[in-house]
């Protein structure tokens, strides 16, 4: 997901800053395979932010991206696109539209058209909520949960702060923020996630288990803010 540079957590202010982070990606179904991935965040001409996501691997490559408007701390989408380019199966793709003065979402993708109105607000797409996580988990939330536009549905992703930790990284040890995804105690899939505590919008860590016990976990691998690189002080 992504970061910031010099100041503590508390002390930076909320503000978006380009940035750039690599991951050494593992998937763990059946056999072990390993892949890179990358989240950037950049401001475009007409004053709009992107952020993406992408993966590659021997399984499948992946690719994520959201635009956004940005005011006051809230991240407000405007566009999302996800490709999934799977080894040896057909593409898959989908495109979520969305219209703020009418309150709706829309995606025109071929035969999965669907229309959703009178959406919440501050409803995000499927990566937007990430970064809005990282803005919320920087000014201090402990519960977070956010209406997520999703497959013709609005659903609610909630997380919550568990604890900070020291986090051992290839950029070194870094404090961390550990947060979970909450789900009924009955859901066998467990989601986790770590941040820096402080280097701001900074994803660390993510490790999750699916219901069918398959594994999936990125791992920062180098960082970057305005240019410079993200190092540990320790």
């Amino acid at each position: 997901l992504a970061l910031s540079s010099l100041l503590s957590l508390s002390a930076f202010s909320l503000e978006l800053l380009p940035h750039k982070a690599t991951y050494t990606a593992k998937i763990k179904k059946g056999l072990s395979m390993k892949g890179e991935a990358v989240r950037e965040l950049k401001q475009l001409k007409n004053g709009q932010w992107l952020y993406r996501f992408d993966v590659e691997s021997i399984a499948a490559d992946i690719k994520e991206s959201t635009t956004f408007s940005w005011q006051n701390t809230q991240i407000t989408p405007l566009s999302y696109k996800y490709e999934l380019s799977p080894f040896l199966a057909s593409n898959r793709k989908r495109k979520v539209s969305f219209n703020w003065q009418q309150k709706t979402a829309h995606s025109s993708y071929k035969d999965k058209k669907w229309i959703l109105e009178a959406i919440p607000i501050n409803s995000q797409d499927r990566l937007s909520y990430q970064l809005q996580m990282l803005v919320d988990v920087k000014s201090g939330k402990k519960t977070m949960i956010y209406p997520v536009v999703h497959k013709g549905k609005i659903k609610e992703s909630h997380f919550r702060t568990l604890r900070e930790e020291p986090l051992q990284t290839a950029l070194g040890t870094l404090d961390s923020v550990l947060v979970e995804k909450v789900r009924a105690e009955t859901k066998k899939r467990k989601t986790l996630l770590w941040f820096a505590k402080d280097h701001a919008f900074l994803l660390l860590k993510m490790h999750q288990i699916e219901k069918n016990g398959n594994e999936y976990e990125i791992n920062i691998k180098s960082a970057e803010i305005n240019g410079a690189l993200i190092k540990a002080s320790k």
